[in-house]
């Protein structure tokens, strides 16, 4: 590993010479405190994951008021998805750099490699000259900064803090009116929702030229929804078992009986045939033909007035035979790798005291709520209420000003910030649902690490063949194309002869390293 740390060392110094010489005329442009942040606009590239609920970001509200604030405006290179995380990683690989990664999506493993490679710079400097909000949020809470800190001692991207309660577990929603319809219960178990999904498909509840009992837009979204009933509570496949071994799910009894479980629903026609293959845009649009949703509701259905959420209850945790009580995956509050400013910025200063107004109260609700007057309102009673455009409902007002509305850009989201809003009850009713029916059950699979450099070396060396090899057997065993009995023993061999050991270990070193310092 002595060859690559000289090369990431000569790559640190090529690269970021261009930075440091740029640097020199941008301070002098440049405000250290109040606003404009610079006296002469400037412009900066950002990439960014856009939701697909969001229109273009160009002419967003919020870059808008940004850029009035801060004499800063940027050109954007967006995308949602798989489409976004294929642009990220072509970006990263190609050097075809944006001065600015935000909602960024970064991986723990791309924070420490390419910062390691000096293609992120890292920020524990800018966050203590110029990023005051910031600096505050962690010298508060220190474990946040022990988050997002590198095994270098670096820290090559900020996060988001999101407390609230739809952010702490996946959430799968029910068809309520069908629910009704029927007169039935909410499953309890994974043999009461298959029944529950052979009524749907039989009996036509909802009276729709076709039933589509279950859907997600992809597979990993069906297996964050309903993989923990069968017991196996993962991240990315990874979890720690309770001896303290990391373990990779697709390797265990559990989900071989997840995989027949899914097959038996894909014969009957009780799981989206259409699954592996829809784009998001096809999966949106079967909306009302749905009884089992893996995505919000509102997304799918489109509701004009808010209160029909409450016709989409969530989906609790389920027993199965291989799992007798009930669990749902847990999710940090803690979201790393949402801003990084990269080798290519002449004005990292610049960018990070723009970066830093969002972990601000204000920047926070511009962030999230957009433009007042136009996305929202205070009332009387200091609550925002959003407001709708016509034709439009109030998730998609916000969506049009707000990067905040389903990208994971930096902010301080609090339990009271969402507390606050008024006029909408039914927000209210869904966070009730939560805490009564899923966050009792939720149990962390991974904790936050960071690896090393040999440890993403490995983890680099085999972690594409691996997931790529699993997403194919995934599809082939639950779609019937090859059979689950007959070829689950081989996909094992495979999996394990493309280097899963070796992967594991790489995790298993880094939760060491974790669980000796807590």
């Amino acid at each position: 590993m002595k060859k690559r740390k000289l090369f990431s060392l000569v790559m640190t110094v090529v690269l970021c010479a261009p930075m440091f010489i740029g640097a020199l005329p941008a301070l002098a442009n440049f405000n250290e405190t109040g606003y404009p942040i610079v006296d002469e606009p400037i412009t900066l590239e950002m990439m960014a994951r856009r939701s697909p609920i969001q229109p273009v970001w160009d002419d967003m509200g919020f870059f808008q008021e940004m850029e009035k604030l801060t004499n800063i405006q940027f050109k954007f290179r967006t995308a949602a998805g798989t489409d976004y995380t294929q642009a990220k990683q072509l970006a990263l690989a190609s050097m075809d750099l944006p001065d600015l990664f935000y909602g960024g999506e970064l991986t723990a493993n791309e924070e420490a490699d390419f910062g390691a490679q000096g293609i992120l710079i890292p920020l524990e400097g800018l966050i203590d000259k110029y990023a005051p909000n910031f600096k505050k949020l962690i010298e508060e809470n220190p474990e946040i900064k022990a988050s997002i800190t590198a095994p270098d001692g670096h820290i090559y991207a900020l996060p988001g803090i999101d407390q609230n309660i739809t952010s702490k577990t996946p959430i799968m929603w029910l068809n309520g009116k069908w629910l009704e319809a029927l007169g039935a219960d909410k499953p309890q178990t994974m043999d009461e929702f298959y029944e529950l999904l052979k009524a749907f498909k039989e009996k036509n509840p909802g009276n729709v030229e076709e039933v589509i009992p279950l859907t997600a837009a992809n597979a990993a979204e069906l297996r964050l929804g309903l993989l923990a009933n069968f017991g196996l509570v993962q991240q990315d496949g990874i979890y720690v078992d309770d001896n303290g071994k990391v373990q990779l799910a697709w390797t265990q009894p559990e989900f071989k009986e997840y995989l027949k479980y899914m097959n038996r629903l894909y014969d009957e026609q009780l799981l989206d045939n259409q699954m592996f293959s829809h784009t998001w845009e096809q999966f949106v649009a079967k909306g009302k033909q749905v009884g089992v949703l893996s995505t919000w509701p509102i997304v799918m259905v489109g509701f004009h007035d808010v209160t029909e959420a409450m016709n989409y209850p969530v989906l609790p945790p389920m027993t199965s035979a291989t799992n007798p009580q009930k669990l749902t995956v847990e999710m940090s509050e803690i979201k790393r790798g949402r801003a990084a400013i990269t080798s290519k910025n002449k004005y990292p200063e610049a960018t990070m005291r723009w970066i830093d107004y969002a972990y601000s109260e204000e920047g926070t609700i511009l962030a999230r709520l957009g433009i007042e007057g136009k996305t929202f309102v205070w009332n009387e009673d200091g609550q925002w209420v959003l407001l709708a455009d016509e034709g439009l409902s109030t998730t998609q007002t916000n969506a049009k000003h707000a990067p905040g509305v389903g990208t994971n850009v930096p902010m301080v989201l609090t339990r009271e910030f969402f507390e606050k809003e008024g006029g909408n009850p039914t927000i209210l009713a869904i966070y009730e649902w939560i805490l009564e029916d899923l966050i009792p059950y939720a149990k962390l699979p991974f904790p936050l690490v960071y690896f090393t450099e040999d440890e993403i070396d490995v983890i680099n060396m085999y972690k594409m063949d691996i997931d790529t090899f699993f997403q194919q057997m995934e599809a082939k065993f639950i779609t019937g194309a090859e059979s689950i009995d007959g070829g689950w023993d081989k996909y094992v061999k495979t999996l394990k002869g493309i280097g899963l050991d070796d992967y594991l270990e790489a995790h298993q070193s880094a939760y060491n390293r974790w669980a000796k310092a807590q």
